[in-house]
């Protein structure tokens, strides 16, 4: 006689589950990948080297798992032969790979990639051969994507500025537009039968799984919202039953229940067993947006994400945010403000800022001279203290409420697992001044000068989920740049050498934020 369990989503995880004809589930925990037969048995441990692997999908034939784990500073492509065990990294040195799916012919694996710094792509990789192709390329970001079972269709979401759109790509025809929204969109996946497309939706108040009909016209319908969701793919294990994780627990539900039920397993896992509680992510705020265009020519800039600088870029400023990045070329008509042998980096984010008791409005130039243009606390001042420091005439930081923004993982990214998220609320000094500590905080620790800059860049963004729109020079994200007289890379003590800021797409020296602070 067996005892069977409930499998509980251990603290802090981001379960994501996918199950194959016959049954059998693979799913990762506590950063590894687990598989476990279909009567809740013989659960195998397929990692134990790698770092948060997470994000597991099988092959259509049911042979391969293909996931993401962190490696060498960045997140990369892995494929592991289930019966033999062989496992192998699927990515390039030089690239951050996620979301990955399979292509139902089990030889080409999909997955997003930021290969030119100018936003995420979909590519695809053959595992045989190891050849290449770029499969998409517009503005903005094309994140995740799945294949109809047939083969014939993909679809994927693309994300640009504020908007999210659920796109569908068959064979000879056009781009199919199914759904765009403000509200975030994630985890496409087909029906194995091909009638409906399954996503989650999301906003402030709400998760809940939606679907698009693919009859003529297209139907958009809200599926169910009952549940506090993980916004990972649907598995499907036929066309009746859907498989998902979903209040600490891997659920199982008919499609035409109202009703979901926990899998039951032989196998215990004990570790750190808590309740999940679903983080919402608020929406981000752009307040005074200037109007107008500009350019700023680059000799180098670190994006925040990409190894390495990028040289001779001409950034296009549109309102309060980058609208492209371009190698240099006449601009006509356009401002262009030439920043000669100096270093564009990505402002620096604190995401849980030590202030002082009697925070005022000109304590917004004096952080902005530090290099801070996001700091996330509590004030009760800080909605007012926002809008007047996205203006021009007494710049300063982004405001974010803490209890809005901040989020319990703070040492994760999705980007690059080994920088740790630094905060002034670690050091005895105030927001702006620790930055500097900061910065010899990590550099003692070990991290590299890219490790440090992403630790208060695109890593503390990630933190508290306002990626990919702060902490990064790319299309679409916000105008927030530092000037910096020195080489970053080499020496992180140089991101302190600040010349000049852009904040919310406005351009100020150093010496015109000082004379905003006198008296």
């Amino acid at each position: 006689m067996h005892a069977y369990a409930q499998l509980t989503i251990p603290k802090r995880a981001h379960l994501s589950v996918d199950i194959t004809r016959d049954g059998r589930l693979v799913f990762n925990k506590n950063d590894d990948i687990w598989v476990i037969q279909n009567d809740g048995t013989n659960a195998q441990q397929l990692t134990k080297d790698l770092k948060s692997a997470k994000r597991p999908r099988w092959s259509f034939s049911s042979e391969y798992i293909v996931y993401t784990a962190a490696t060498k500073d960045r997140r990369s492509i892995w494929l592991t032969e289930v019966n033999s065990g062989r496992t192998e990294n699927l990515s390039l040195d030089s690239n951050v790979d996620i979301y990955p799916f399979w292509h139902p012919d089990n030889q080409r694996v999909f997955y997003s990639t930021n290969v030119d710094g100018n936003g995420y792509n979909l590519w695809e990789v053959n595992t045989q051969t190891r050849s290449r192709k770029q499969v998409t390329k517009t503005s903005g970001d094309e994140i995740e994507g799945a294949w109809s079972s047939d083969g014939k269709d993909l679809v994927f979401i693309h994300r640009e500025n504020d908007w999210f759109s659920l796109v569908l790509r068959s064979k000879n025809q056009p781009d199919e537009i199914l759904l765009r929204t403000k509200d975030k969109i994630a985890g496409p996946a087909w029906r194995p039968d091909g009638t409906l497309i399954t996503f989650f939706k999301s906003n402030s108040s709400d998760i809940s799984i939606e679907m698009v009909i693919l009859s003529e016209p297209r139907l958009i319908r809200r599926y169910a919202s009952n549940e506090e969701y993980v916004t990972s793919p649907i598995a499907w294990l036929d066309r009746h039953n859907m498989i998902y994780s979903a209040n600490g627990l891997i659920k199982k539900r008919l499609f035409n229940s109202w009703s979901s039920y926990p899998l039951r397993f032989q196998n215990t896992f004990k570790p750190n067993l808590v309740t999940f509680n679903a983080y919402r992510r608020p929406i981000l705020e752009w307040p005074n947006e200037p109007k107008g265009q500009f350019v700023i020519r680059a000799k180098r800039l670190f994006d925040g994400v990409n190894p390495g600088y990028q040289y001779n870029k001409d950034i296009l400023i549109s309102g309060g945010r980058i609208k492209s990045i371009e190698d240099n070329k006449d601009w006509q008509e356009l401002i262009v403000i030439e920043m000669a042998n100096q270093t564009i980096i990505p402002g620096f984010i604190d995401v849980d800022a030590r202030l002082p008791k009697e925070l005022s409005a000109k304590d917004g130039p004096k952080l902005l001279r530090m290099g801070i243009t996001t700091i996330v606390g509590n004030h009760p001042g800080q909605k007012k203290l926002n809008v007047l420091w996205s203006g021009k005439k007494m710049p300063g930081p982004r405001f974010l409420n803490s209890e809005k923004w901040q989020n319990i993982q703070l040492t994760r990214s999705e980007f690059d697992a080994s920088a740790v998220v630094t905060t002034s609320k670690e050091t005895s000094f105030q927001s702006g001044e620790a930055i500097s500590t900061q910065i010899r905080a990590s550099q003692v620790l070990g991290l590299t000068p890219e490790q440090t800059l992403r630790g208060i860049g695109v890593n503390a963004a990630a933190a508290i989920q306002v990626d990919p729109y702060l902490g990064r020079i790319a299309n679409g994200v916000a105008a927030d740049l530092l000037f910096i007289e020195g080489d970053p890379l080499v020496n992180a003590d140089d991101a302190m050498n600040i010349l000049a800021i852009i904040r919310n797409g406005r351009f100020y020296s150093i010496s015109g934020l000082i004379e905003r602070t006198n008296p």
